[in-house]
C-alpha cells in the first residue's frame, strides 16, 4: 500500500467534539477561524466537516475565501485582512463579507455598484487595524452605515492580551468597545457584536453583552497560552499528530559527530536512527540538540543539528528497527508530545509549530462525516 513518510493526521471527530465544547460553554453564535489553512491543518477539509455547526468562518485574505466557496461552502465567510482594489469584484462575486477598518477603503467599495456585507472593526488598543474611539471615526462610521451599497452585518474589535493572567489590558479594551458600541447605538443594536478570540471566550465571561466568538486553536484543541491552560481547564482535545519514519539505524563510536557542524559528538558508543523529516517539513531547526521524539512508545534524544530533510536520534538501547513510526507531535504508548512542547524546545508559540508544518507533509483526515 502506498504511503508517505511524513504525515499529518487530522481527527475531524475531535475537532467537531472541541467546537461543541466551546458552544456549550460561551452559548454564542461561533466563527471558525480557518485562515493560514485552518492554522497549517488543512481549511477545505475541516470547513466541509465542521460547517453544519458553526455559523460562519474567518480568513485572513481573498484567497482563502474563494477557496471554501469553490470547495462548496455556503456559510458566512468573513475576510479579516486587507484587499488589494484589484480584488474588490471577487467579494461579490464570491458573497463574502468583508472587514471596513478604513473610511477610503468603505468608499472605494461603495462605488462598485454592488451590495456587499461588511463588519466594521474597533481599534481598542491592538493598534493593527480599525476605526479608533474618536469623534471623526464615529462620525465615518456613521457615513458608511448610510453607503448605498455596504450593508453592515457585524462590528468587532480584536483583544492583545486576553490569554495573560493581568486582565487590566483586556478589560479596558472590552470598555472602549462598549462605549464605540453606545455611540454607535442606532447601528449596533442590529448587528452581529463580537469581540472574543479564543483566551476572552475561555477566560472572559461577556454573558448579555456580545453574540459572537472566533474561535481558532482552540476548536483545533489547543489552549492559547499556558496560563489559559493552567488556569481554564476545558475539554478539548489536540486534534493532529505528526508523524515520520525511521530511514536508517547505525553504531557511531566515541569522537564521532552528528550532524553539521559536530555539534553533537558521542562521548561512548551509541545506535543512531535516522529520522526522515526536517525543518523544511516544518519542524524546527531550534529544536535541535534539546527535544525528543517517540518510537514505539519509547523516547529517543535528538542529536546535533536538524537539517533541511533529516535528523538523527539517539536509539541506543531502544527497540527501534528501519521503517518503524516516529511521532514528533502526538502519542506513542503511554507518552505523548504536546505542540505546546514542541513550540517550548522552538522557543516559539505552538500557533507558529502548527501553521510552520510545510504542504510537502501529507495530510491524512479520519473520521470525515
Amino acid at each position: 500500500m502506498k504511503t508517505d513518510a511524513n504525515i499529518l493526521i487530522v481527527d475531524l471527530e475531535k475537532i467537531r467534539n472541541n467546537i461543541k465544547t466551546l458552544k456549550e460553554y460561551t452559548n454564542k453564535k461561533f466563527y471558525a477561524v480557518v485562515k493560514a489553512d485552518a492554522y497549517g491543518l488543512g481549511a477545505k477539509e475541516i470547513a466541509r466537516n465542521i460547517e453544519s455547526l458553526v455559523d460562519g468562518f474567518c480568513v485572513a485574505n481573498i484567497n482563502e475565501a474563494i477557496e471554501l466557496r469553490q470547495a462548496g461552502l455556503s456559510k458566512e465567510i468573513l475576510i479579516l485582512g486587507y484587499i488589494c482594489p484589484g480584488n474588490y469584484p471577487d467579494i461579490y462575486k464570491y458573497d463574502l463579507s468583508l472587514t471596513i477598518y478604513n473610511y477610503q477603503i468603505a468608499e472605494e467599495l461603495n462605488k462598485l455598484g454592488h451590495p456587499i456585507k461588511v463588519h466594521i472593526k474597533i481599534e481598542t488598543g491592538h493598534n493593527r487595524l480599525g476605526f479608533q474611539n474618536t469623534d471623526d471615526h464615529i462620525e465615518e462610521i456613521i457615513k458608511i452605515a448610510k453607503m448605498e451599497n455596504l450593508d453592515i452585518v457585524g462590528i468587532f474589535t480584536h483583544l492583545s492580551t486576553a490569554d495573560e493572567e493581568d486582565k487590566t489590558y483586556t478589560i479596558q479594551q472590552e470598555a472602549i468597545f462598549a462605549d464605540v458600541l453606545r455611540k454607535l447605538k442606532p447601528i449596533s443594536d442590529h448587528v452581529i457584536k463580537h469581540i472574543s478570540n479564543d483566551a476572552a471566550a475561555i477566560a472572559y465571561d461577556f454573558t448579555g453583552k456580545y453574540d459572537a466568538i472566533r474561535s481558532g486553536i482552540s476548536m483545533y484543541g489547543v489552549y492559547p497560552s499556558t496560563y489559559i491552560k493552567d488556569s481554564y481547564k476545558m475539554n478539548i482535545e489536540e486534534s493532529f499528530q505528526l508523524e515520520s519514519r525511521v530511514s536508517n539505524i547505525k553504531y557511531i563510536e566515541k569522537g564521532e559527530g552528528v550532524s553539521y557542524g559536530r555539534d553533537f559528538v558521542a562521548d561512548k558508543h551509541i545506535r543512531v536512527a535516522t529520522v526522515s523529516i526536517g525543518y523544511a517539513d516544518g519542524y524546527h531547526r531550534l529544536i535541535s540538540k534539546q527535544g525528543y521524539v517517540l518510537i514505539n512508545g519509547q523516547k529517543a534524544k535528538i542529536l546535533g543539528r536538524i537539517t533541511m530533510d533529516q535528523m538523527m536520534v539517539d536509539v541506543t538501547g531502544l527497540d527501534v528497527k528501519i521503517h518503524d513510526k516516529v511521532v514528533l507531535i502526538g502519542k506513542s504508548g503511554d507518552l505523548e508530545i504536546g505542540v505546546d512542547q514542541v513550540a517550548q524546545w522552538a522557543q516559539t508559540i505552538s500557533y507558529e509549530i502548527m501553521t510552520s508544518i510545510s504542504a510537502r507533509v501529507k495530510r491524512l483526515y479520519i473520521n470525515e462525516e
